[in-house]
């Protein structure tokens, strides 16, 4: 579990804090902005990603040494870096916001951070754009907003994937994808054999990470490199490969199937199975 991401305009969420309880990705907050919201002294401890993903806005933020003007609407992101505001001063429309807290503290906890990762200093941008970020960011929300139903790993892929992204396009220096081997069948025995100890479980990328030997950002890279998918998707795969062998071979009830796989409910498997293989848990034992 982390916390939430701060909320310095104390903007009404649109997440349940139980909901948010079960999250194991970066601190974030979704939140419905108030018609006209001012406050004082901002100070921010870590960069903070903030979008809106819908509505529109008017933004003036003054710093130490000048006074930024924004016209934001849905899709805009900007990149806030710690230091004091002196007010931030924001009216909207109709505007929902995704903020994120960039914790290096909880990249490092989870070993998810390469040391080229944790040596970057972001350049502040207070208003760009990225639908790749956009994206993360959106699933990221929507993953909360419905109890966390893919747990752990899925949580720290997309916080990776995240802080990836902003590293390539924000880090003080160009990075590049210097890794462009694959896994050989050997590391990719021992994921397998991993996976497979706890299909009914949690599993985390530093595991997987462990299992194969490199850095959390490493290995994504060559799971994309060797199987064009991620290591969360992978694992999504597999368990669906079980469910699938237990569906034809057992009378277990689905439920049960269910949580012998690692899902968090029937209704899960079901969304996911009909995702991966085109259909629900019943029409494949149907089918024998």
């Amino acid at each position: 579990m982390t916390a939430s991401a701060p909320n310095r305009l104390q903007e009404p969420s649109l997440l349940p804090p139980s909901f948010l309880a079960r999250w194991h990705g970066l601190p974030l907050a979704w939140v419905e902005s108030k018609p006209f919201s001012l406050i004082r002294n901002v100070s921010l401890q870590r960069p903070t990603l903030a979008t809106l993903d819908a509505g529109s806005g008017e933004a003036e933020i003054a710093f130490a040494a000048r006074t930024t003007c924004l016209n934001v609407t849905a899709g805009a992101i900007g990149l806030f870096l710690p230091g004091e505001q002196r007010y931030v001063r924001w009216r909207c429309n109709r505007a929902r916001r995704i903020l994120v807290d960039l914790d290096v503290r909880f990249l490092t906890d989870r070993q998810l951070a390469s040391e080229d990762m944790l040596a970057i200093d972001f350049k502040q941008d207070l208003e760009f754009r990225d639908p790749e970020i956009s994206r993360v960011l959106q699933a990221m929300v929507l993953e909360v907003a419905n109890g966390c139903p893919n747990g752990r790993l899925y949580a720290e892929s997309l916080s990776l994937g995240l802080t990836t992204r902003l590293v390539r396009s924000l880090g003080s220096r160009g990075t590049r994808d210097r890794e462009r081997g694959k896994l050989t069948a050997a590391q990719l025995g021992r994921i397998d054999d991993l996976i497979e100890s706890r299909l009914d479980g949690a599993i985390s990328l530093a595991m997987l990470s462990e299992a194969a030997g490199f850095s959390a950002p490493h290995l994504v890279r060559l799971m994309r490199n060797t199987l064009q998918c991620t290591p969360h998707q992978y694992v999504l795969r597999r368990r669906i490969r079980r469910a699938l062998s237990l569906l034809r071979e057992t009378d277990r009830p689905i439920a049960g199937i269910a949580a012998s796989t690692g899902f968090a409910s029937q209704s899960h498997l079901t969304s996911t199975m009909v995702r991966i293989d085109g259909r629900t848990p019943g029409a494949v034992r149907r089918a024998g």
